[in-house]
């Protein structure tokens, strides 16, 4: 998603919400100015003399509430069609949300024949529509409705006052100040507007600095590990666990002769579709080195049938390589060694301050790579251990036991079963 339309969006989403507080205010007003009406209607023509003042200010309510539900449903429409506010809906609320207020303050004073409306409550709206312009995240168009609004309540000002009877206990020259205080309300809503837009282009950047990262990071480890370190950046258990190593046979021969671009092109050839199908098989790809890699089944996210799903993935990782050499997909035949062990491991984020890394550590991780380089020595393809054949001899209708055998740095003896 772009900033711009990653604005928009955020503009139109400022927007409703805009007109939805909006509505509740009028709603709320009108609810108190029917209250006043029907409980107080003694106190009302203290203030009122021509009470159809009052019973025009409540119709305009219903009207601008009205107004906004048109304005909100507008909104709704730009959002499925265009997928962003145009600047004519924009100049048109503006100015349709100051057309009700302004126009029953002029209405109002005629038919009250006073100046005496300079000082009514409904005034407070201007301040309002000026304060939540600041979502619209446009300096120009805070600024502009607190000129407007100064300059029509300054006008309003001149004529009322000139043109009817005044009692005011304040000088009339606060009324124009007030009308500057709109003007600079205007001004620091826009300002407000901009450091909320800034602030979203930050968060917007980061958001973006953040995805890609983490897309960077997806591509070295699974994403299990991703997800797990989302959760919990300590993430550490002793869990059960298969351990499969894998190696391309005699691999610096096979490439001693290529460029560095075509061993990378190979690695990428060859290296994807495997880790396609460790992941299909709820596994985690550890470690990828130059002629290998490590990959783990059942950690982070633990799995029971983590032993079925190890060695069937294996059988689908000899089915690719079958169609990959009978394809000629690279010039030599290539070979591989396969060799698994369950046990129990510690899982984990593990490093210093500076620097973690997700990793897998234990004797069952040393095993499984010795019995990957047995393999040379016993002229096999797949060595899985006792332990692991045991979890998963459902699937498995041929194999060949090598009997109990000492590995390099294992004390204990470990029965070698050999599957291919």
């Amino acid at each position: 998603m772009s900033l711009t339309h990653f604005l928009e969006k955020e503009l139109l989403r400022a927007e409703k919400r805009r007109v939805e507080i909006f509505i509740v205010v009028i709603a709320v007003t009108f609810l108190i100015a029917l209250t006043l009406q029907i409980f107080f209607r003694q106190s009302l023509t203290s203030a009122f003399t021509n009470p159809a003042s009052y019973i025009i200010l409540m119709v305009f309510s219903i009207m601008m509430i009205v107004l906004l539900l048109i304005s909100r449903r507008m909104i709704l429409y730009q959002k499925k069609h265009l997928g962003r506010l145009t600047k004519r809906y924009l100049w048109y609320s503006m100015i349709s949300e100051l057309f009700f207020p302004s126009y029953w303050l002029i209405l109002g004073t005629q038919l009250e024949h006073s100046a005496s409306l300079l000082d009514s409550p409904i005034l407070f709206i201007y301040f309002l529509l000026i304060v939540v312009s600041a979502l619209h995240l446009d300096f120009k168009f805070s600024a502009s409705l607190g000129l407007i609004i100064a300059l029509f309540y300054a006008s309003f000002t001149f004529w009322s006052t000139s043109n009817f009877p005044t009692s005011f206990n304040l000088p009339i020259i606060v009324y124009y100040v007030r009308a500057v205080l709109y003007l600079l309300c205007g001004v620091v809503a826009g300002l407000v507007a901009s450091e909320i837009k800034k602030r979203l282009i930050t968060s917007y950047e980061h958001l973006k600095e953040r995805d890609n990262i983490e897309k960077l990071f997806s591509q070295q480890v699974s994403p299990e590990v991703v997800d797990a370190l989302k959760q919990k950046q300590d993430f550490s258990a002793r869990m059960q666990v298969t351990i499969m190593f894998l190696d391309i046979r005699d691999f610096t021969n096979k490439v001693q002769h290529l460029s560095p671009e075509a061993v990378i092109k190979f690695q990428n050839d060859f290296f994807s579709p495997i880790i396609e199908i460790i992941n299909g098989y709820k596994g985690v790809t550890n470690q990828i080195l130059g002629d290998g890699l490590m990959a783990t089944f059942g950690a982070p996210i633990a799995n029971e049938k983590h032993g079925e799903l190890s060695v069937s993935a294996a059988f689908k990782i000899f089915d690719f390589l079958e169609l990959f050499n009978r394809n000629g997909l690279f010039s030599e035949h290539i070979e591989l060694g396969i060799g698994m062990h369950l046990g129990d491991v510690i899982v984990g984020n593990i490093g210093t301050l500076v620097r973690k890394q997700f990793s897998v550590s234990g004797t069952p991780v040393i095993i499984a790579a010795r019995l990957e380089q047995l393999n040379k020595e016993l002229k096999s393809q797949m060595l899985i251990s006792r332990n692991l054949y045991e979890s998963c001899k459902n699937i498995i209708s041929t194999y060949e036991s090598h009997g109990l055998r000492k590995l390099k740095g294992i004390d204990e003896e470990i029965e070698i079963i050999k599957l291919k």
